[in-house]
């Protein structure tokens, strides 16, 4: 008597789906801390750029954007409003991200952050 087993090979299915599982799950933990690093790589850079801005004397602007280049972050706007420096910039993406979502055909933008400084009270 033969007898013909349905779940034959199963192991394989099930091995295959089990690694793509946890590729896919080292994946997003890698993009997340991608993401986590790149968010306050731009949060300090602006921090920095607003405190250099509130510091400096008439070429607030000027300066936070030399502050931010130089941490690696994108000036995109600086003003001055009743003594405070208001500073907004980006960092681009994550390569891993970028890489998918340029793949994908999507363009992603940076990660940006702002930031405000002024003068201490006397």
């Amino acid at each position: 008597m033969i007898y013909l087993h349905s779940d034959r090979g199963s192991a394989t299915i099930w091995s295959l789906a089990l690694t793509f599982m946890l590729l896919l799950g080292g994946f997003v933990a890698m993009a997340t801390g991608q993401v986590a690093v790149a968010r306050q790589q731009v949060s300090t850079a602006m921090d920095l750029a607003a405190l250099a801005g509130a510091q400096s004397g008439g070429q607030s602007c000027d300066q936070a954007q030399l502050v931010a280049q130089a941490n690696g972050a994108l000036l995109n706007t600086c003003y001055l409003d009743s003594g405070d420096v208001f500073v907004s910039g980006t960092v681009p993406a994550p390569g891993l991200l970028e890489r998918l979502f340029g793949f994908l055909g999507q363009p992603l933008a940076g990660i940006g952050a702002s930031a405000r400084a002024g003068q201490p009270e006397q």
